[in-house]
């Protein structure tokens, strides 16, 4: 069955998993900051708002796909008082537990629902649909959200209540990290060592030292070049929330420690919109 959907939120990822939603037949509207950015979706078929909130009082099910923990928040407390009653808000951000909770206690109190919903899987994943979601929030809202969210992620995990998919998240994003230090260290390795960059990644392949990121990650780092796919920037957004979530339980900190640390001399060095890539940079 088709929908009347809303999407906000139109950056690297983001759009092509609004773009695999129209795709699938649903009715698709749109809002961003910059009207050029969503001129694919218009292209498309997708109907655009000048305001979001007449986009929130159009739709059956809302989507936000966003910078951090403050943008949701702005957005969720502009749009859930103008949407009808019983609207679904799906929010695909990366943030704070304590977002999800805030989201769902002013859902209640206006009368829609909320789910946090972040994603993981990369441009790659989002263009084919590949992606796999966390779910935070009631059963019966992700019941009702997982036909939808099935148009861009093959995976769909239910973490448990309001913020538990941001918590599942962060968790991602640390083991992430940790990841992209490794490689970008090993490439910086290999690079000083003369070593076959082509020929170490098949060397390693199917061995202890393969993984997704490795695989996705090695050629840029080696080159430490290249278009942003996932910036700097926003990978210490991720790590300062899961830095502060591990802090909060008293648990160890100490990758996270130094993995922001990394991060934010890369942010200095390069910039916050260049990609990870430039960890690897000399």
């Amino acid at each position: 069955m088709t929908a009347a959907v809303g999407w906000i939120g139109l950056g690297s990822i983001g759009l092509p998993m609004a773009q695999r939603l129209l795709g699938a037949g649903h009715v698709l509207h749109t809002w961003a900051r910059r009207r050029d950015a969503a001129t694919p979706l218009l292209q498309a078929g997708a109907r655009w708002h000048d305001d979001p909130a007449t986009l929130a009082a159009a739709c059956d099910t809302v989507f936000t796909c966003v910078g951090g923990p403050d943008d949701v928040a702005e957005l969720q407390r502009r749009l859930m008082p103008r949407a009808r009653r019983g609207t679904l808000f799906v929010d695909c951000s990366t943030a704070a537990p304590r977002t999800g909770q805030d989201a769902e206690r002013l859902a209640s109190d206006v009368g829609v629902l909320a789910l946090d919903a972040p994603v993981t899987g990369g441009v790659a994943g989002a263009q084919r649909g590949t992606l796999t979601t966390f779910i935070g929030g009631s059963a019966a809202a992700a019941a009702r959200a997982q036909p939808l969210l099935a148009t861009f992620s093959q995976r769909q995990v239910h973490a448990g209540g309001a913020g538990s998919g941001y918590r599942l998240k962060l968790v991602n994003q640390a083991l992430m990290a940790g990841s992209l230090l490794a490689v970008a260290d090993a490439a910086a390795w290999a690079r000083a060592a003369g070593l076959d960059g082509a020929l170490l990644q098949d060397a390693l392949a199917s061995g202890s030292g393969d993984s997704f990121i490795f695989n996705a990650y090695w050629p840029r780092m080696l080159a430490s070049d290249g278009p942003a796919s996932f910036s700097l920037g926003l990978l210490r957004k991720d790590l300062r929330l899961a830095r502060a979530e591990a802090a909060s339980l008293g648990t160890p900190t100490r990758l996270l420690d130094a993995a922001l640390a990394a991060v934010e001399a890369a942010c200095t060095r390069h910039g916050p919109d260049a990609g990870v890539q430039r960890l690897a940079a000399a």
